[in-house]
């Protein structure tokens, strides 16, 4: 049987995990669950005793007292273990450290699969993001060229000017860059569009002696009803 689950290290604290002698399977996973998962030390009678990742800690009197069984099976289950090429033990007088054989590899597997699970799924919310932010951006700039029309032809004398610059200062308030959620209007305090266009105009005056105003002739104005599509 192929693939893998995840199972959380509390397990070994669940009542149900400890309520009767372990099987010898169930000894298995324990010893799995108990091995560090980063490199980590105790002291034991005053000496240090290192346990390096994927390594565990414990004495044989301590698995006995946990699994329930007898020091002589916990001796023996390690033994077969240990020529199942699946644990190695190096022993001492105070404790025994028991190495997983192959823990770096399947849990490197296991985090590595975990962890290419996670980038797509942060992939694809980012790319949804991405979208559902373009999309109400585009939607609240088409709501902004309306503002500026409903303005336009509120004030249609007074606004006697070249398409053109109205297409700039649509442009202009309306820009956003790549990683940007609010365009460049939203970002003020508050936006008047009627004062706006007035100080658009104005400067547009102050800083461009060829600026042609049309008086009352609205013929300029007129000669491109369609400005605002040609925005893209």
């Amino acid at each position: 049987m192929d693939g893998w689950i995840k199972l959380h290290r509390k397990v070994v604290e669940n009542d149900l995990w400890l309520s009767e002698p372990f099987t010898r399977g169930q000894a298995w996973v324990d010893l799995i669950l108990l091995a560090n998962h980063k490199d980590g030390f105790f002291y034991l009678r005053d000496h240090k005793i290192e346990v390096k990742r994927g390594q565990v800690g414990w004495s044989q009197l301590k698995l006995s007292k946990r699994w329930g069984w007898s020091r002589n099976k916990v001796r023996k289950f390690l033994k077969d273990l240990e020529k199942g090429q699946q644990l190695e033990q190096q022993q001492s007088r105070s404790t025994t450290i028991i190495t997983i054989k192959n823990y770096e590899k399947y849990q490197k597997k296991g985090q590595q699969l975990e962890q290419q699970k996670d980038n797509r799924k942060t992939t694809e919310r980012h790319k949804q993001e991405s979208k559902e932010r373009k999309e109400t951006i585009i939607e609240r700039k088409k709501k902004f060229e309306d503002f500026i029309n409903e303005t336009l032809n509120k004030k249609r004398q007074k606004y006697l000017s070249f398409n053109e610059d109205i297409k700039e200062f649509f442009e202009y308030w309306s820009e956003y860059g790549p990683k940007d959620k609010k365009m460049r209007f939203e970002k003020q305090t508050s936006f008047s569009c009627e004062r706006r266009l007035d100080t658009w105009f104005k400067n547009k005056k102050r800083f461009n002696k060829n600026y042609l105003q049309t008086g009352n002739d609205q013929s300029s104005f007129d000669q491109d009803p369609g400005w605002n599509s040609k925005v893209n």
